[in-house]
């Protein structure tokens, strides 16, 4: 079967696609979807770019989106509204800035190792790299006991309602990751996932740090542009142009790897496995909750430490991430629906969840409406993903469906919303809105934009593009 792996691309077209991209996906992040799970959609997206540029067959894609997805998700643990809240004061700008700067850098030094991974899948077989997100789990455990939890060096607000810091954390995690990978390979081996990590510390450290700037120097009284998201495509667009960058760097070594890389079973088991793990620990935390003892939280001993810190652990996403990359190592299914479906299904829960407070619909949607939205709609992706990577062109039309179904997520965000369906007096419901969110045009304006020379790139370069199906794919 033909491909399409001797196609070359200019540089500028390996940086600007994924960092468009990603600006794209980190303003929808922080607009429908923060957290961890929010930062899966611009892993994902600069992930499934990458492969395009790459010309990955679909199987190999789906590896690289869900490393990409969970390794950009690593870095959303991470607590940094105190951070950059010390930005608008002269005395503890730089401290702020500081703070940006280092959580960037080990944002993408984390992300972009477990992506490089995932896009060079040749290098270690399935009980490594098992081993090795388990390691990280340990690791960062320990950065977290020993740096963030005694506050050695702190981010935050120490004395204003301080947050739990984890970028230590990840830091241990992402030097353990690598570590252990060294160990366990050559040098060789570890060159292009330890590359993506030094490349996505750099995007990462100048965007986050650089993009910070907007914060500190823009006029506050200013309300048409919204420094915040400024500073969040900026950090996307920096951190995708380098990752971006380094796959140009290393295409030929990426090329390569592609060709050798054993594809996953396109198994159902280990997908009902994940489903049913993460029902039975989210039904848990509520029954622990009443169960646990009162004092618990207070409660300095050794058991009660271990106690609590196991429960942070097994319910914080080091612990989900690992475990859902262990099963898509073992499953196509679970590789294709972690990265785009579960994207989905948080911004459309973020949604959910604006929409349970009257301020914003204008009336609160009942409980049982919105569970059954959120069902319905992630159920429809969930089915067109599984279509999708069955037919032709799949790696395409699976980026255009994530780029698309966040895009609507966020607009139905903006536009369903009391101040455009219930308008003052005398205003109509676009004025209305802009005079409530002045800042709506430039935030929304970026996000269609970016939307649609990310399209265009999609189906000007990359729809003909020729694709593997399920029944061909190599059996692990």
């Amino acid at each position: 079967m033909a491909t399409a792996l001797s196609k070359q691309h200019a540089p500028c077209i390996f940086v600007l696609f994924p960092a468009v991209a990603m600006l794209l996906g980190w303003g929808l992040r922080g607009y429908i979807g923060g957290g961890p799970y929010g930062a899966l959609i611009p892993g994902c997206y600069v992930a499934l770019c990458l492969c395009l540029l790459l010309g990955y067959r679909m199987e190999t894609a789906a590896m690289a989106a869900l490393f990409g997805a969970v390794g950009v998700g690593y870095g959303g643990d991470m607590t940094y509204g105190q951070t950059l809240g010390f930005l608008r004061d002269p005395s503890t700008a730089w401290w702020g800035h500081l703070g940006c700067t280092v959580k960037g850098g080990v944002w993408g030094l984390l992300g972009g190792a477990v992506l490089g991974v995932g896009l060079a899948r040749d290098r270690y077989d399935r009980k490594t790299l098992t081993i090795a997100f388990l390691i990280t789990i340990v690791a960062f455990y320990i950065g977290v006991k020993l740096i963030n939890e005694p506050k050695l060096i702190y981010f935050s607000n120490r004395l204003d309602k301080p947050r739990e810091e984890s970028w230590a954390g990840l830091l241990f995690a992402a030097f353990a990751f690598l570590g252990y990978l060294r160990a366990k390979g050559t040098a060789a081996d570890i060159r292009i996932p330890l590359q993506f990590a030094l490349w996505g510390a750099l995007g990462g450290a100048i965007g986050f740090g650089g993009g910070a700037l907007w914060l500190t120097f823009g006029p506050p009284d200013f309300k048409w542009i919204g420094w915040w998201k400024a500073m969040e495509f900026s950090f996307g667009f920096a951190f995708g142009a380098a990752l971006g960058w380094c796959a140009y760097l290393n295409q030929d070594g990426l090329r390569s790897a592609e060709k050798k890389a054993e594809s996953p079973e396109a198994a159902w088991i280990p997908l009902v496995a994940l489903v049913a793990f993460v029902i039975a620990i989210f039904a848990a935390f509520p029954i622990l909750l009443r169960i646990l003892p009162e004092g618990l939280r207070e409660d300095r001993s050794l058991g009660a430490i271990l106690l609590k810190d196991s429960f942070r652990i097994v319910i914080g996403f080091i612990f989900f991430g690992g475990i859902s990359i262990i099963a898509g190592l073992r499953s196509l299914h679970v590789a294709w629906q972690v990265a785009i479906t579960l994207t989905f299904f948080h911004t459309v829960l973020d949604l959910m969840e604006d929409y349970s407070n009257p301020e914003h619909f204008g009336f609160t949607l009942p409980g049982s409406v919105r569970f059954a939205i959120i069902i319905a709609s992630t159920a429809v992706v969930a089915v067109v993903v599984h279509q999708l990577h069955r037919g032709p062109n799949a790696v395409p039309r699976l980026l255009l469906l994530a780029v698309w179904s966040c895009f609507l997520t966020a607009t139905a965000r903006s536009f369903i919303n009391k101040n455009y369906f219930f308008p003052p007096e005398g205003e109509n419901p676009v004025s209305a809105l802009i005079k409530a969110e002045p800042s709506m045009i430039f935030v929304h304006g970026t996000f269609t934009l970016s939307a649609i020379i990310t399209t265009w790139f999609i189906l000007r370069m990359f729809g003909q593009l020729p694709t593997a199906n399920i029944p061909d794919a190599k059996r692990v």
